[in-house]
C-alpha cells in the first residue's frame, strides 16, 4: 500500500506549482507514517526477549522514523516548490528503504518473538476495528 501511495505522490507533485501543495502531500504522507510508526512501536514492545541485534534493528527503524520525520518537517519551512519537492523527494526514497528493512529484518523478528495465538488474536482485533459496525464495541 505505501509503495502505491509513494508511487502516486511523486506522480503528482510533478505537476504541483505552488509550495502549499507540496507541503499537503507531506502532511499527508506524515500522518500515515506517523499511525505506521506507532503500529511498528507497539509490535516490537510485544516482541519481548528480544537478543542484541534485534534490539539494535529495531534501534535502526527508529532512528529512520526520525530521519524521516525530520525530512517531512524541514518541508514546513521550505520557501521555494523546488526546495519542497527536494525533501519530499528524499523523505520519499528514506521511507521505501525503511519499509524495505522492516519487511527483511524487523517483522520476521516480530514473528518469531510474538506467540503465534498472540498474533493472531491481534489481527482479529485489527480486522474487528475497521470493519465491524460503528455501535460495537471490542
Amino acid at each position: 500500500m505505501f509503495e502505491a501511495l509513494f508511487d502516486e505522490i511523486e506522480r503528482m507533485m510533478g505537476g504541483l506549482e505552488q509550495l502549499a501543495e507540496v507541503k499537503r502531500l507531506a502532511r499527508m504522507m506524515e500522518g500515515m507514517l506517523r499511525h505506521h510508526a506507532k503500529v511498528e512501536d507497539d509490535l516490537l514492545l510485544l516482541a519481548t526477549g528480544l537478543d542484541r541485534a534485534d534490539l539494535r534493528r529495531s534501534e535502526k527503524c527508529r532512528h529512520e522514523h526520525q530521519e524521516i520525520d525530520s525530512r517531512l518537517t524541514r518541508i514546513n519551512s521550505a520557501r521555494t516548490v523546488g526546495e519542497a519537492r527536494t525533501l519530499l523527494r528524499a523523505a520519499l526514497a528514506a521511507s521505501r528503504r525503511h519499509l524495505k528493512h522492516e519487511d527483511r529484518k524487523v517483522f520476521p523478528i516480530v514473528e518469531e518473538a510474538v506467540d503465534h495465538e498472540e498474533l493472531a488474536k491481534l489481527g482479529t482485533v485489527w480486522f474487528l476495528r475497521r470493519h465491524a459496525p460503528a455501535r460495537w464495541t471490542l
